[in-house]
């Protein structure tokens, strides 16, 4: 990767955190995507504290 594709991969990267961070909806959508957080709100399995 070269500097140039680098400031550009960086500009998208602020972009799209611009994008997530401009409402709560956008950060729970996000977080529900990615597998963080279920439709309800809560934690996943996999980011629960082990019992």
């Amino acid at each position: 990767m070269n500097n140039q594709e680098h400031k550009e991969l960086l500009e998208a990267f602020r972009e799209y955190t611009k994008k997530l961070l401009s409402s709560k909806k956008e950060s729970k959508d996000f977080l529900v995507r990615s597998g963080i957080y279920n439709q309800k709100g809560e934690l996943s399995q996999n980011y629960l504290p082990a019992k």
